[in-house]
């Protein structure tokens, strides 16, 4: 069977190493071009340590990508253990593409006619699928900066979302050498570069900031039971069949709550090659093993209603508390219930978010 993979991301890269190992030597196409100096989109490089067991299965070296340990992070006011760090993810997925047959180009619909198999890890894209029945975006914008301190306070890791108005939150996180990746992302009526900058502003009696890139773009957090179909099937030009099948965040295996969809993107490459070539059974599975998604978006709905600007529900706390907990994050339940609604704090004006 000829497959093609689409996007040579984190789950495109990862598959294609997957297959690799069990002898299906897939080809990969990947032109895009994101204008940065790193090469992808925005994204805070945060993961949990557990990204070393994925890593290995492919024979990869954690620690050939570690870069800075969040061992304690910052929870809109609590300071909580993680098992987080950050990882050079171009570096990632420079070695994951080594080897195979990459292609620097997008896949077109003629390539895409010679193969019997079309892998969509397109992304936010989702080239080849059709559109998600009740699509689901945030926006974002970040800035690699070097922070030097003005006395003798450091500047930590840490996630707010009482920060910005609507649905969002702000994420601080060490990438090396005094440099952070500082960012925003938000649903709703938000500017980010605004709020970004009065971030900046109101630190600077704390730290100097010098700005070394930016960039911008959006994350899909709709969840799996949303991105459906998961694969579609077309006849060719030559009469016989052909499959799409999207992994990864063309899918939605992306946590509503926070965005984080690295190691979500490999479990679910993961599921992929041990149900291949069962569609139906690949679908089932992502959709059990995702399923806590779908209750993280329906808070997300409930908050973008008029009734959610009356505040969390209980549910909706506790949805936010296990999210915390899934990660490995030791917050304390009682502080949990009582501040990290504010990671979905809903405020009627832009002009009101405080940074």
């Amino acid at each position: 069977m000829n497959i093609a993979i689409a996007g040579a991301g984190i789950a495109g890269g990862y598959l294609a190493r997957v297959l690799e190992q069990r002898g299906i030597s897939p080809d990969i196409y990947d032109g895009m071009n994101h204008e940065t100096r790193c090469g992808c989109r925005s994204c805070g490089w945060g993961v949990p340590r557990d990204i070393q067991r994925y890593l290995s299965y492919v024979g990869l070296d954690f620690d050939n990508y570690f870069l800075e340990p969040m061992s304690s992070m910052n929870f809109n006011g609590i300071t909580a253990k993680t098992p987080l760090c950050t990882l050079n993810k171009p570096r990632l997925i420079k070695d994951l593409t080594r080897g195979v047959r990459l292609k620097r180009q997008n896949l077109g619909v003629e390539e895409a006619d010679d193969y019997d198999l079309v892998v969509d890890a397109t992304g936010i894209t989702r080239a080849f699928l059709p559109h998600c029945p009740s699509d689901l975006v945030m926006p974002t914008l970040q800035q690699r900066v070097m922070v030097n301190s003005l006395g003798s306070e450091s500047l930590k890791a840490g996630i707010y979302g009482n920060k910005i108005p609507g649905l969002g939150y702000l994420w601080i996180f060490p990438v090396g050498k005094n440099q952070f990746h500082i960012g925003i992302g938000g649903v709703g009526r938000v500017r980010l570069d605004g709020l970004l900058d009065r971030f900046f502003k109101n630190s600077s009696e704390r730290f100097s900031f010098t700005t070394l890139c930016s960039c911008s773009g959006a994350v899909r957090v709709a969840s799996p039971y949303y991105s459906t179909p998961f694969y579609v099937t077309k006849t060719r030009r030559n009469g016989k069949p052909q499959t799409f099948v999207g992994i990864g965040e063309s899918i939605g295996t992306v946590a509503p709550f926070t965005g984080e969809g690295i190691v979500h993107s490999l479990e679910c490459v993961r599921i992929f090659a041990d149900t291949y070539p069962d569609y139906k059974r690949y679908t089932r599975y992502v959709l059990t093993k995702f399923g806590w998604m779908l209750k993280e978006r329906e808070t997300l709905n409930y908050f973008l209603s008029q009734e959610g600007k009356n505040g969390p529900r209980l549910q909706d706390r506790w949805r936010l508390f296990r999210n915390a907990r899934r990660s490995g994050i030791g917050l304390p339940m009682h502080k949990a219930f009582k501040h990290l609604s504010d990671l979905l704090q809903w405020v009627d004006s832009p002009d009101q978010g405080q940074v």
